[in-house]
């Protein structure tokens, strides 16, 4: 009889073990992590202020980083409201540590002044990033490399396609999770934000 009570509460422990741990361990992160962070590359590029600036400094503060551009129909501007509403969930605090910056696809049209009106619909905080020649791809395609993207013409007159994924970069100017469009419009990012500024 004491042999069955010490495996009948030995077996209570185990499970309010589990119970304690699925109620109280964090949740896991949505997106993809990176089996290795990535760091970014010392790419040159032009701010929306007319400053350079470079892609691998992440002057410490973490960073979401989406590749669109000012005339794109639906995915960008999709993508930079579902990130303006997520921004707008966070307390000031929150806020200091992130910014979310746009790199155009398209810099011979979206030229520093047209960035930043652009993205001024959607938050004053964001930063937008073209290359410092207007309608030159090299530092662009630099950039792209550096976080796994392509962009190229469609097949209509002036439309670009590029990845719509929202790269997440450390302090450290390191690349190590992205989130497809799927994830992003579905909330997931937004509800994973506070942990990653938390992380």
């Amino acid at each position: 009889m004491k042999a069955l009570t010490a495996l009948l509460l030995a077996l209570a422990a185990v499970l309010g073990g589990v119970l304690a741990y699925r109620t109280y361990a964090p949740a896991a992160l949505h997106g993809t992590a990176l089996d290795t962070p990535h760091p970014l590359s010392a790419v040159t590029l032009l701010r929306d202020d007319n400053q350079k600036t470079d892609l691998a400094d992440s002057a410490g503060k973490l960073r979401l980083i989406f590749f669109g551009y000012t005339k794109c129909p639906d995915i960008c501007p999709i993508t930079l409201g579902v990130l303006a509403r997520a921004w707008e969930t966070l307390n000031a605090e929150q806020q200091a540590k992130l910014q979310v910056q746009l790199i155009s696809v398209d810099p011979g049209f979206d030229r520093p002044a047209v960035l930043r009106r652009y993205l001024e619909a959607f938050s004053p905080a964001f930063r937008g990033f073209t290359s410092r020649e207007a309608g030159s791809m090299a530092d662009i395609q630099a950039a792209e490399q550096s976080l796994y993207v392509y962009s190229a013409k469609g097949a209509a007159p002036g439309t670009l396609i590029h990845g719509d994924g929202v790269a997440f970069v450390d302090r450290a100017g390191r690349f190590v999770r992205v989130y497809n469009n799927a994830a992003v419009t579905a909330g997931e990012l937004t509800a994973d934000l506070p942990k990653l500024l938390r992380d």
